[in-house]
């Protein structure tokens, strides 16, 4: 039998019930309709990361390193991909880059990474007028590029911070990678010649992005804590005959300071040097040079370790996307137990979680500590910090702990949590610390610290240290003293080490004497914390404006009117 034929009144009803669940479809809640997650992309190289009266562009490139020799104990050689240093450019959002009167090149402290200054490259940038830019570009030593930043650049790109907690974490594959752990020493015995030779050597390739006419005109050496040490030897290190301060327009220190300028005899002995001494950067046991070729090429955290570093950026990340949110986390919390010295972490919103981990009146690491505000909603009590400070802690097991932003605060404090929340995952493979800080850079920085070592000191003689200029720096220095250094007066040996070099030849300031108001700044700023100048919120008011400020005009004064576009975004 010949199948029957619809009639043309049943053909327009199915129609109609078709069209009719189309329409219900359509009109349905759009999250009831399963949508596709957009594919994965690392957040982009180049991207503006902030509106308003000057729009700033942040560009992230690699530049060629030098090549340290192999470790003598192993022979295992450094390889080639590490051989680079990562620079993280802010600039006036221009194509071509606006003309730039001036370009501070920021170097981290101990465990510092390049975000660690990006509150304070953005105000540098913030500060450009229409024909004179300011530009910073903010170092990642090549120890940065260890790091597996996967987990964190896959969360940013999602907004979701528990895949870099799975990630890291929980053994999750993300992307169509999974965390293959974190770096064991062994498995970087290279790392035991990433010394001072190698960072003012990569140091050195990034400065000669810029021609070599400029040099002397517009790049301003910056160094933070450790990282002022650094740009210290770099300026009085010997380069085939030059100093290094002569490609220099100035030198600027911000709480960081060598203290033995000028001394007869290396700040250490070549035993300390060579087996270890308890005199190392900001007071940790520094192993020698025979224990870091041997075993520790890295320095990790007391207590604390390596898997700190992703817990705070994913508290950060949480704190700045979910800040109300309370969130239940055994591995932030077993940090907490550590750097808080708790037995119980209470209930707390995420930036509550945050503003404990990172304010100065709760952070047991006060090196890296902010002003950020405080806390409400329950008791406080004190507690012994890790390194002997009193400090506070959420004592209440009732309470549910919120957070008060630094503004609202009686006195008001300086950093914004939303500011240092940022710092900690912002960009690609980019974060506020470096995971694994060489030990053999703040050892070999003890031992050029004086800045006039002779033929016969040991570091140069045997080790090749070559600070040997400071005593002819011509070149003017700025020097900010905030809560880690404390007193101006550990100003005064490199003070008196250059007091009878006016400012040399072909520098707006030639021939002034170092009492000249420009010539040897000291800025009192000794109620921020050590991190504060370099996160500190640029509100317009207080000491952290305050200290922008006078940095910028600082480098208006001591560059030549104009401005030349600066190297392009990659080499």
């Amino acid at each position: 039998m010949m199948p029957r034929m619809p009639s043309s009144r049943m053909r327009s009803s199915v129609l109609a019930l078709a069209s009719a669940a189309a329409l219900l479809v359509a009109c349905s809640d759009p999250a009831e309709v399963p949508v596709p997650p957009a594919p994965y992309a690392p957040p982009p190289s180049s991207a503006v990361v902030e509106e308003g009266a000057v729009r700033i562009r942040r560009d992230v490139f690699l530049v060629p390193g030098v090549t340290p020799p192999p470790n003598p104990v192993t022979g295992g050689e450094t390889p080639a991909e590490y051989n680079a240093v990562r620079v993280v450019r802010y600039r006036v959002d221009a194509d071509p880059p606006a003309p730039a009167r001036a370009v501070a090149v920021l170097m981290p402290g101990f465990l510092g990474g390049a975000n660690s200054y990006d509150a304070m490259a953005r105000a540098i940038v913030r500060r450009s007028k229409d024909g004179e830019a300011f530009e910073a570009w903010a170092i990642d030593r090549r120890s940065n590029l260890l790091e597996d930043h996967h987990g964190l650049d896959v969360a940013e790109f999602r907004k979701d911070p528990e895949i870099a907690k799975r990630y890291y974490f929980e053994d999750e594959a993300t992307e169509g990678k999974t965390f293959p752990g974190f770096v064991d020493q062994a498995a970087v015995d290279y790392a035991s010649e990433w010394g001072l030779d190698t960072t003012i050597g990569d140091l050195r390739r990034v400065i000669e992005m810029v021609a070599p006419e400029d040099r002397k005109a517009r790049v301003f050496l910056v160094g933070h804590s450790l990282g002022a040490t650094i740009v210290e030897e770099y300026a009085a290190w010997d380069f085939d005959g030059k100093p290094g301060y002569g490609e220099l327009a100035g030198l600027v220190l911000v709480d960081g300071v060598a203290r033995k300028e000028g001394a007869e005899a290396p700040a250490i002995t070549e035993e300390d040097y060579l087996k270890g001494s308890s005199q190392g950067a900001d007071n940790y046991l520094t192993p020698g040079l025979e224990t870091i070729r041997k075993t520790t090429r890295f320095v990790a955290l007391p207590l604390l370790g390596l898997k700190v570093y992703p817990v705070a950026a994913i508290a950060g990340m949480r704190a700045l996307w979910s800040p109300t949110a309370i969130i239940e986390d055994p591995y932030r919390d077993n940090a907490f137990l550590t750097l808080l010295s708790l037995t119980k972490v209470p209930r707390m919103t995420n930036r509550a979680a945050m503003g404990f981990a990172m304010d100065d009146a709760s952070n047991g690491v006060s090196f890296a500590a902010v002003s950020c505000g405080g806390s409400k909603g329950g008791a406080l009590s004190e507690y012994d910090s890790l390194f002997g400070t009193k400090l506070v802690q959420p004592s209440d097991p009732t309470a549910t702990y919120d957070w008060v932003e630094y503004d609202a605060t009686n006195p008001r404090e300086h950093t914004s949590l939303d500011d240092i929340s940022r710092s900690w995952f912002d960009g690609p493979s980019l974060d506020f610390a470096e995971w694994y800080f060489p030990a053999r850079l703040s050892l070999d920085a003890q031992a050029a610290a004086t800045l006039v070592l002779k033929e016969t000191d040991w570091p140069r003689a045997t080790h090749g240290m070559r600070a040997i200029h400071g005593a002819s720096m011509d070149l003017p220095i700025f020097a900010a003293v905030a809560g880690l250094v404390g007193d101006t007066a550990a100003l005064d040996p490199l003070r008196a080490l250059v007091q009878n070099v006016p400012i040399g030849p072909g520098r707006p300031l030639e021939g002034k004497p170092r009492t000249d108001p420009d010539a040897f700044v000291v800025l009192d700023i000794i109620d921020l914390t050590h991190i504060d100048p370099l996160s500190g919120t640029d509100d317009g008011q207080g000491d952290v404006t305050k200290w922008y400020d006078s940095l910028t005009s600082w480098m208006t004064t001591n560059s030549p009117a104009g401005g030349v576009v600066l190297a392009p975004s990659a080499p």
